[in-house]
C-alpha cells in the first residue's frame, strides 16, 4: 500500500523558485525538494507542518540551494542528497552572474542514476536527465505518481541551456529519455511554474 502523502509549496527567491515538502501523513516526516532561499521563512514553516528528514537538490544553481544553509543550522542531523555529478556545489566559481559569491553546499549522500533512495518512508528513483547541468536529476515517486523535475521539464518548456555546463543537445536528450519512461499522467512538478504531465507536454513542449 502506497504511503498516504501531503505536497506542498512555496516559491521562494527573485526568480520563483518552487520549494517542495512532501510529508508523510503518518510520521509527519517532511522531504524538502530544492530550499532555493528564504531559509529562515522555510525553517518556520517546517515548525509548523513537521520534522524535516531530507533536503533533495535536483542541481546546483543557486536559485535552487541558497536556503540549505538555514536548514542545516536549524536541524544539524539534516542530510543533503545530491547529484554526485553535479561539480558546481562546491565549487563557487559556478556562481559567478547568479548571486553570491561563495555560496556552496557539502552533499552528504551523492546520487548517481538509478539510484533508490528510502526516505521518510517513501521511495524515489534517482533519474540523471543532464542537459540544463551537467548534473541534474529528476526524483521519480512511483507509488505517489509524482516526478520532482528541477529545471529539466517546466510546463510547456524545458531548462536554459546558456549557463556552465548546460547542453541544449544533452537536454534533448534527457526530455526524450523522461517522455519514454514516465507515464503520461504522473503529476511533474517544475523548479517554476505550474505543474504538468507528459500528455500535455507531448503536445505541446517545444523540447518533445
Amino acid at each position: 500500500m502506497a504511503v498516504q502523502a501531503t505536497l506542498k509549496s512555496m516559491q521562494v527567491g527573485p526568480f520563483g523558485t518552487n520549494c517542495y515538502f512532501l510529508e508523510n501523513d503518518e510520521t509527519g516526516e517532511i522531504i524538502l525538494v530544492d530550499p532555493g532561499d528564504e531559509g529562515s521563512r522555510i525553517v518556520k514553516a517546517c515548525q509548523s507542518e513537521g520534522k524535516p528528514a531530507g533536503i533533495l537538490l535536483t542541481h546546483g544553481h543557486l536559485d535552487h540551494i541558497c536556503g540549505v544553509h538555514e536548514l542545516t543550522d536549524a536541524y544539524p542531523d539534516l542530510k543533503v542528497y545530491a547529484p554526485e555529478a553535479e561539480r558546481m556545489l562546491e565549487d563557487e566559481r559556478y556562481n559567478s552572474g547568479m548571486g553570491p559569491r561563495g555560496y556552496t553546499v557539502k552533499t552528504d549522500v551523492p546520487l548517481k542514476h538509478g539510484d533508490h533512495i528510502h526516505l521518510a518512508g517513501f521511495d524515489i528513483e534517482v533519474m540523471a536527465t543532464p542537459g540544463h547541468t551537467e548534473g541534474s536529476v529528476c526524483y521519480y515517486l512511483k507509488e505517489q505518481y509524482i516526478l520532482f523535475s528541477g529545471d529539466t521539464l517546466f510546463y510547456g518548456s524545458y531548462g536554459r541551456t546558456d549557463l556552465p555546463t548546460g547542453s541544449e543537445e544533452t537536454l534533448m536528450k534527457s526530455l526524450r529519455y523522461l517522455a519514454d519512461t514516465i507515464p503520461e499522467d504522473v503529476t511533474i512538478l517544475p523548479g517554476h511554474g505550474s505543474a504538468t504531465n507528459l500528455t500535455f507536454e507531448k503536445r505541446y513542449n517545444p523540447g518533445l
